[in-house]
């Protein structure tokens, strides 16, 4: 969410929204370039955010305005911004909220956007949103950033793919499945692909997705594991029946391993398009 006039900062004051991974106040401007170009970077490589300038606070709850008396502010920010940040920083808005009773003084408001050119250097450093705090970046925070979107996105569309895949596959198996099995034709099945989600793993990018994404990517992949493993026995012997631990109950007479696929299908579907809302653009 953006801040952008002065309403919106009496808002935060009255109803006591305190600081987060989104959003910072400060007292006044930093005397050390240093400080402002960390606080804007740490909000740029995480999800963006807000920070404004001449909010005082308490315990992280904004408590008053503390009006900034001084020109060329405005110019200040975005010259640190423009000269300490690689790559360059696209997007951001200062926005100067004049006193209603003395236009000489203002509060300064920082819209910073979520990036999509992380991670951002400034003095040969990188750093990151740590709940309210901004922090140096550890390696796996940095690559994570560097190769994550691109991870994603690989990701994502590898997802799309094997939705695609799981629900092409049911309907053959639908078409097939109406047959005895000895009137049956032989079939040969595409295995479900796993490359983007082997390059997540070999990276670390796992461990920087949000838990509830992670976890049910270990489920659905989990899944694809094992649904290629039954593709595997088709489309190499391509048995009829074969004993599996999948189904414990059949195990003594062995189960139909299309009847299986046919079963764990559709809730791999479900699995997947669920994970593709969940994870990060």
């Amino acid at each position: 969410m953006e801040f952008n006039t002065l309403e919106d900062i009496k808002s935060l004051i009255q109803y006591r929204i305190d600081e987060g991974i989104r959003l910072e106040y400060k007292q006044e401007l930093d005397s050390d370039n240093k400080e402002i170009a960390k606080d804007i970077s740490a909000l740029a490589n995480t999800n963006g955010g807000t920070l404004i300038y001449g909010i005082k606070s308490q315990d992280r709850i904004p408590t008053d305005i503390n009006w900034l008396d001084g020109s060329g502010i405005e110019e200040r920010i975005q010259n640190i911004v423009t000269t300490t940040f690689q790559p360059k920083l696209e997007g951001m808005q200062v926005i100067r909220l004049p006193n209603p009773e003395d236009d000489s003084e203002a509060v300064y408001i920082v819209n910073i956007p979520k990036s999509p050119n992380v991670p951002h250097m400034v003095y040969n450093r990188y750093y990151i949103r740590r709940g309210s705090v901004s922090s140096p970046m550890e390696d796996i925070d940095v690559r994570s950033a560097m190769f994550g979107k691109g991870r994603t996105a690989a990701l994502r569309y590898e997802i799309d793919q094997n939705s695609e895949l799981a629900e092409r596959t049911r309907k053959l198996i639908e078409q097939i499945y109406v047959y005895s099995p000895k009137d049956r034709a032989p079939v040969a099945l595409i295995p479900f692909h796993t490359d983007a989600w082997n390059a997540v793993i070999a990276s670390g990018l796992l461990y920087s997705l949000e838990d509830t994404v992670a976890e049910k990517l270990v489920e659905a992949y989990r899944r694809i594991h094992e649904v290629n493993s039954i593709i595997g026995w088709i489309n190499m012997k391509n048995p009829d029946v074969a004993a599996t631990p999948a189904e414990p109950s059949s195990a003594k007479h062995g189960t139909y391993l299309l009847s299986l696929l046919s079963n764990t299908l559709p809730r791999l579907n479900s699995l997947l398009k669920e994970i593709e809302s969940l994870l990060p653009s």
